[in-house]
């Protein structure tokens, strides 16, 4: 089989890292052709699943920059390439403003004169297919239950749920011991909370800094704080007052491609964020076995009930939980993982073909 990838960017984030193990699983668990297109090439800079994907698929690695006139080229592309699978990595009608998918080239990707099959996945909460919705693709595949019972409920296309998997392998082999040396950053009697993610109002980044600088004010630098993620200049509004603001308990460490020794080090994850699909530093946080404080946001379900301390919005509240939750046994111990790589791997091929089969 052979599928192509198509993404709006790589720049970093949750959209790009879910590519980024889409195709380590098919790699892994399937004898797939794989190639991707980066549909527009924001920046040279926040680039680090963008540089892995393009190490893992090669020379099947394609970037249109952003040029119309090479997008329009995709069609003869999928029939050079003779592709089966067209899988966008986010809804075409939801491209940014900055860096459509030209309808009238939709329309034609999409006929069904061609013989390939296109499935589409949204990563965000906030699309409206019955107000925005062009075309209909063969299939979505759903990052979150949230979609299939209630975004794209009444979409016709077939649907299947392939959420982001818990992968152990992903944790450092490193000692915590190193990763603190090595960070320059070790005081005995120490504990580490992170948070991890783009500085943007929905992250909330802010919030987390008030619970570490209260925690500082009684406790000192007893509880450290470690912030991963870039500071892109569009959101420069929100987060450079708070920069103007750190308190000496906190860490800001920009975009890391070592995010791994981060959770290494880590007693605790504190995500903050108020406005998520269905996060994957939750996952990432669960397959590194440390404890998480986060908003268990309705749209969520149950999936995270079992793993999280939830925020309360109260720092008061929440200082005395993150104590009572770094001192307290993890909360999901017991819970057996199994191989979520290889079911991740089969629930693609499972739902690619199933889609080839149909007439």
């Amino acid at each position: 089989m052979k599928v192509l990838f198509i993404a709006p960017h790589l720049s970093t984030g949750g959209m790009p890292a879910f590519l980024l193990k889409r195709i380590q699983a098919l790699q892994q668990y399937s004898n797939f052709e794989i190639y991707v297109i980066e549909w527009k090439f924001y920046s040279p800079d926040y680039v680090v699943q963008r540089k892995q994907i393009q190490e893992l698929v090669g020379e099947n690695f394609y970037s249109f920059l952003g040029d119309g006139y090479a997008q329009k080229g995709i069609i003869d592309f999928c029939y050079e390439k003779e592709i089966d699978i067209i899988h966008i990595e986010e809804i075409p009608e939801g491209f940014d403003g900055g860096n459509p998918f030209d309808s009238e080239l939709q329309k034609d990707l999409y006929n069904n004169k061609h013989p390939w099959k296109i499935i589409e996945t949204c990563h965000n909460i906030y699309f409206n297919p019955k107000k925005n919705k062009l075309h209909e693709p063969d299939g979505y595949a759903c990052v979150t239950p949230y979609h299939i019972e209630h975004t794209f409920k009444d979409q016709n296309a077939k649907k299947a749920l392939i959420p982001f998997p818990i992968d152990p392998s992903i944790q450092s082999n490193k000692t915590r011991e190193e990763v603190l040396d090595e960070i320059g950053y070790r005081h005995k009697g120490e504990f580490h909370i992170i948070n991890v993610g783009l500085w943007t109002p929905g992250k909330n980044q802010g919030y987390a800094l008030d619970i570490a600088k209260k925690l500082y004010d009684k406790y000192g630098f007893t509880y450290i704080f470690h912030f991963i993620g870039n500071q892109a200049p569009n959101f420069k509004d929100y987060w450079k007052p708070l920069m103007e603001d750190i308190p000496p308990n906190v860490l800001v460490w920009g975009e890391k491609s070592n995010t791994k020794d981060y959770f290494k080090l880590a007693d605790l994850m504190l995500f903050t964020s108020t406005w998520e699909c269905n996060p994957i530093v939750l996952k990432e946080a669960i397959s590194n076995n440390i404890k998480i404080m986060a908003n268990d946001l309705e749209h969520y379900g149950e999936e995270y009930t079992n793993f999280i301390t939830r925020l309360t919005g109260d720092t008061f509240v929440d200082n005395n939980n993150l104590i009572d939750t770094i001192h307290s046994p993890i909360k999901y111990n017991d819970y057996d993982i199994g191989n979520n790589m290889q079911v991740f791997a089969n629930n693609h091929i499972e739902f690619y073909t199933s889609l080839l089969n149909e007439k």
